[in-house]
């Protein structure tokens, strides 16, 4: 906020960055350049939607800044557990997500232009707004470690009227004001919201049908001839006392310490930064890439609720809660790579908090050792599933996808494996297994003594995916069979279960297929467009069918093929997920260039994404997808520069995490990778292909245990680093 200090920090920063990226900086002080940089020289185009304007959060508040009509501008307030809890089965609208409001800043004439920055480095948001009267400049920041937002407005330059106020969004589900959407019978938005102003605090309270309520408060103060306005909200689900804590807390703000909370503020955001690196030597995927990273702290924190799917930035939207069928899969799906596990632990949070919601998903009679999770719903998790062996009762869609929860396991459990916290390790296993123990009651052999799924499942989006033996609900099957195998291997084989997972494994019927490769389940082909990846899961994530299978080669282009071969229904992530599927095959080109069509075909100038509304995984998915040019694992290999570019000559990445609790570090230079450093937190072995392209030497602690080809295996001694590098 201190524009002239900007001003020569950024002059300095262009001046250094030429000639600093063509000599030998190290791969993290390329990252934090690119950081700057991104913020330097990416500007948005305001607009009137939330995919035109610039944004800032800390994983339980978030603004958004953009126009609201010729004349005036918005800054949307979010709250991300704002949620409504009625009582009934209709979690969209009974137990949504509920938008909280905005501020109206409302100038005398009309907006010339409009233009908004985001400052990653900073996590700071700036718009300049235009006009024949002059310029006026907002700037919003969410206090990374406190929970208030401040907004800076510069009118030193406006020659005009203006009024800034506070409009109460209807507080009712967003998803009323789609006519598809089926609401309950008789319902009702909750009252009117209550304004106040005490002592120059103004209060919004909204209270609510099922209880409790949930507040804005703001109050105004002029320092250096520039205005401020700060804001706290609360929520309560039990009292009325959200409105008088709000008050509170904006009563107790030390003002005096505004610099310090400033400086706290940035120095939390520089210090997240350089948990990991990643150097792009494409300016819109890095860019794209630095965004990405901005909103995940933006969107959640270790503290703060899991992330649904529109974060901190509300909208009108049809989803207005979680959806567990793909997209809080994709939306964490990054943060092991990147290293940004205090993240990701909001997921985790949210898993072993709504245990007793996983228990209930199931039918009564399954309850006593099993656990699922249908296709949405809120904060609470529960989102029914109701499928029976032998029952004919009917059911929906959404209540027969039972493959949610254990596709959502993969990413505990790669929590777990990139980390080997043994605590964490003890709760996935018992997770994974009763959510598997619901499969095993849906088992059964056919004629040829296979076993098989003999009750209806349901592959998600797909129109006739209702069926016997989905490949959605086998590729999990067997992934949650082998990872629970190869758990309890390193327990002894102690538990019971362990011979029948074994049994079924080995003669469980394999992945239905036909001549255009793998099918939507047993007697469905693919035979129409179908945006999610479903019935290709066994290729990617699970790797079950992978590259370094020879023999698997053509049904894996096959399949692919056939999958893209329908364009109508694709969506961004069709792209993201098929990106990764070529980064797989080490076609880092084709990979590539997938990405770039993304980007310039689905991404909004902010990089948001929106399918009838905001959805905040694809993108985040993409961040995943360019990762896997750079490392992957999979079959048991860490892959150091597995897919690279062909013209990608002069990149670097560091501390990028992988199984084993393994930090992975590298340099490729003329197109060749010259380094690789291996830090091991726990101790253990490793098996790694570094791809040199001849002999190279080793240094630092860690001994070759065994050699195969272009694979090693080395054991490297906890808080150990053991560093490879070419001749």
């Amino acid at each position: 906020m201190i524009k002239c200090l900007k001003l020569i920090l950024f002059l300095c920063f262009i001046t250094t960055y030429n000639s600093q990226t063509t000599n030998n900086n190290s791969p993290q002080e390329l990252f934090i350049q690119s950081i700057r940089n991104t913020s330097a020289h990416k500007t948005i185009p305001l607009g009137k939607t939330i995919y035109q304007g610039v944004f800032t959060g800390n994983g339980l508040l978030g603004t958004m800044t953009y126009l609201k009509d010729s004349s005036s501008c918005k800054i949307n307030i979010g709250r991300t557990d704002v949620y409504d809890h009625r009582n009934g089965e209709e979690n969209l609208f009974e137990r949504p997500r509920i938008p909280l409001g905005y501020f109206e800043v409302k100038l005398s004439d009309n907006i010339t232009d409009a233009v908004g920055n985001i400052d990653l480095y900073n996590a700071e948001s700036s718009a300049e707004i235009k006009t024949n009267s002059g310029i006026i400049r907002i700037n919003a920041i969410t206090f990374s470690e406190e929970d208030y937002i401040l907004l800076q407005v510069d009118d030193q330059n406006y020659k005009n009227k203006y009024e800034i106020i506070w409009v109460p969004e209807k507080s009712e589900s967003p998803r009323k004001n789609f006519s598809y959407a089926k609401q309950p019978e008789n319902y009702l938005p909750n009252p009117t919201a209550k304004i106040t102003n005490h002592n120059s605090i103004i209060t919004s309270y909204q209270p609510m049908l099922a209880g409790g309520g949930y507040s804005v408060a703001y109050t105004e103060r002029r320092l250096n001839n520039l205005k401020y306005i700060l804001i706290a909200t609360d929520y309560q689900l039990n009292n009325n006392e959200a409105g008088r804590n709000a008050e509170k807390r904006l009563a107790t703000f030390k003002w005096d310490k505004l610099s310090s909370k400033l400086k706290n503020h940035q120095t939390w955001w520089h210090q997240y930064y350089t948990k990991s690196s990643f150097n792009i030597p494409d300016q819109e995927l890095q860019d794209f890439y630095n965004y990405q990273l901005y909103k995940l702290a933006s969107a959640t924190r270790a503290n703060k609720p899991v992330i649904d799917l529109q974060g901190p930035w509300t909208d009108k939207t049809p989803w207005p809660g979680y959806w567990y069928n793909l997209n809080m899969q994709l939306t964490y799906s990054s943060l092991y790579m990147a290293n940004h596990l205090e993240l990701a632990e909001s997921l985790v949070k949210a898993i072993d908090r709504n245990y007793n919601s996983l228990i209930k998903n199931v039918p009564k009679e399954y309850q006593y050792n099993s656990i699922a999770l249908g296709r949405s719903g809120g904060p609470d998790m529960y989102a029914p599933v109701n499928v029976i062996k032998g029952s004919n009762e009917s059911i929906t869609n959404s209540e027969a996808e039972t493959g949610n929860l254990t596709w959502l396991l993969y990413y505990y459990y790669q929590h777990y494996d990139f980390t080997r916290d043994e605590a964490l390790g003890n709760k996935v296993y018992d997770l994974l297994k009763k959510s598997i123990n619901y499969y095993l009651h849906l088992l059964g052999k056919n004629k040829n003594g296979k076993y098989q799924l003999e009750a209806r499942t349901y592959s998600p989006e797909y129109s006739r995916g209702y069926a016997f033996n989905t490949n959605y609900d086998l590729s999990i099957l067997r992934w949650g069979l082998k990872t629970l195998i190869e758990m309890d291997d390193k327990k002894g084989k102690k538990d019971k279960l362990h011979p029948q997972w074994q049994d079924i494994l080995q003669n469980l019927i394999p992945f239905p297929v036909n001549e255009g490769g793998y099918m939507i389940a047993q007697d469905v082909p693919y035979t129409e467009s179908h945006r999610h990846y479903s019935h290709l899961l066994m290729i990617y994530p699970f790797y079950e069918i992978n590259w370094d299978q020879t023999e698997n080669h053509n049904i894996i282009e096959k399949s692919i093929n056939t999958w893209q071969s329908k364009p109508e229904a694709l969506q961004g992530y069709s792209l993201t997920g098929h990106a990764s599927m070529k980064a797989m095959m080490g076609r880092g080109n084709e990979s590539r260039d997938i990405m770039k069509t993304f980007i310039q075909k689905f991404v909004k100038p902010n990089t948001l994404y929106a399918e009838s509304g905001p959805v905040i995984e694809t993108p985040l998915a993409g961040m995943q997808s360019i990762q896997e040019l750079y490392l992957q694992y999979w079959n048991g290999i860490t892959r150091v520069f597995p897919a690279v570019p062909e013209d990608w000559k002069d990149i670097s990445f560091k501390n990028l995490r992988t199984s084993g609790a393994f930090l992975i570090s590298a340099i490729r230079k003329n197109g060749k990778n010259t380094e690789v450093s291996i830090y091991s937190e726990k101790g253990g072995q490793i098996k790694i292909k570094p791809n040199f392209e001849g002999l190279f030497t080793t240094s630092g602690s860690g001994n070759l245990i065994q050699q195969n080809n272009s694979v090693y295996v080395y054991e490297v001694p906890k808080g150990k680093t053991l560093t490879l590098k070419a001749n």
